[in-house]
């Protein structure tokens, strides 16, 4: 579970930003959007409002650069340049120093712990990792450029081999997704596992996370995944009467004699299952039976919501913390509704998953589906960098204000100034 993640200079974040999912003392409404788990306090989901090009989704995209990192660093050969580098622009001071984070979470193993790390365009500056096994901290290692890693008393396992094959521009921590020390495979398995980050919202990724569902339920890799889906689209009132995966039969000769047999026998495996949908079939106003659709044939809203559905489901197996930009595109705002509430229903959220989303929706902006601390604000500087607040940041804000009505007046800020009156257009 994420309890806190901190960002610098990265994108419009130039200094220190803090992002928490860490319950106030102070705020007592809606005690069921809070877990209490190994003695902490914890939100169990979050909204993100801002006007546009304030930073919301640059929020978002921190969360992606340093699981990308996390994961994929230990594949950089030793000239590249490190992707994620993408530093705050508008400063001179700031543009050639470290992107910086820190984010502090609970693994599976139910211990705190305490990853951060800088980097540059083409080395790792620092990177550590502290954990909680008791009440106090302690070190499972300290790098910094320069010198050998210093490993804390408690970290066992394979360690020198591992550093002596790091190159500069990765990350030790990413090298335990091929190397083995089973220490450290708890904290890298929150990256690789715990955390999913959605920031592309179009028509071709919805498909392809469609057809990765689709394949996950013709293996039956998830339990109840294809029962619970049925379940969420009829519920949703999609008018859809159930699901049924059927398998597609791709003749390899149908395939381009220019692909390699193995690209052919990815396309054969990758789109070896379809779904099909099943609606009522009337006549003369009496329901006679049962049609099959294609899903090209169902609403683009349909989609939407089988795509952030399994999403939502698989987090919700696993116990992952999900992170969505604009998680109601496409949705009716009762149906987003709908999503958020399982979060906070014991019954349906029993590993405890998170859900941080960003939005423009302000009829979600509700003190009976949010509390204060959980509706955050991305508002941009006068100079063009971004920094985040909540409501509960805010002095003097009580529980039972409309949250709505506030935000829209401009008493919450992060709202976007215009003035029509300067429009002056030639034609």
């Amino acid at each position: 579970m994420l309890l806190e993640f901190k960002i610098k200079n990265f994108r419009s974040i130039k200094d220190w930003q803090s992002f928490s999912m860490l319950a106030e003392n102070k705020v007592k409404e809606l005690e069921n959007s809070v877990v209490d788990y190994k003695g902490y306090k914890i939100l169990n989901s979050a909204i993100v409002y801002g006007r546009n090009a304030s930073g919301k989704s640059n929020l978002l995209k921190s969360f992606k650069a340093i699981q990308y990192m996390v994961i994929y660093s230990a594949d950089s050969k030793v000239d590249d340049k490190i992707a994620p580098y993408e530093p705050y622009k508008l400063d001179k001071g700031f543009r050639n120093q470290p992107v910086e984070f820190l984010i502090d979470f609970i693994g599976s193993d139910g211990i705190r712990y305490q990853y951060s790390v800088g980097y540059n365009e083409k080395k790792i500056v620092y990177e550590k990792l502290r954990y909680y096994p008791k009440s106090q901290p302690a070190w499972l290692f300290r790098r910094e450029i320069g010198k050998k890693i210093n490993y804390g008393e408690s970290l066992t396992g394979k360690k020198r081999d591992i550093e002596d094959l790091l190159y500069d521009n990765q990350l030790f921590l990413s090298k335990i997704g091929t190397e083995k020390n089973e220490q450290l495979a708890i904290p890298y398995s929150f990256f690789s596992e715990g955390l999913f980050v959605s920031n592309i919202h179009d028509t071709e990724y919805d498909n392809v996370l469609i057809q990765l569902f689709t394949n996950k339920m013709g293996n039956d890799d998830i339990p109840f995944f294809k029962e619970n889906i049925n379940k969420l689209m009829c519920v949703a009132d999609t008018g859809i009467h159930s699901i049924d995966i059927q398998e597609s039969e791709i003749e390899r000769e149908s395939l381009p004699e220019e692909m390699t047999d193995e690209d052919k026998d990815e396309i054969i495996e990758r789109y070896k299952y379809k779904i099909r949908t099943s609606h009522k079939e009337f006549e003369n106003g009496e329901e006679v039976g049962k049609i099959d659709f294609h899903l090209a044939e169902e609403s683009t809203g349909t989609l939407k919501l089988l795509a952030v559905g399994g999403l939502i489901l698989e987090a919700l197996a696993d116990g992952q913390t999900l992170v969505i930009d604009e998680l109601d595109k496409s949705l009716h705002p009762k149906l987003t509704r709908m999503l958020i509430n399982i979060f906070r229903t014991p019954k349906l959220n029993p590993n405890n998953a998170q859900l941080i989303f960003a939005t423009h929706d302000v009829s979600l902006l509700d003190n009976e589906l949010f509390r204060r601390d959980q509706v955050w604000f991305a508002e941009k500087e006068f100079e063009g960098f971004s920094h985040y607040y909540s409501i509960s940041d805010i002095p003097g804000v009580r529980g039972n204000i409309p949250y709505e009505k506030w935000y829209m007046s401009g008493r919450f800020g992060a709202t976007p100034v215009i003035n029509e009156n300067e429009l002056d257009f030639h034609y």
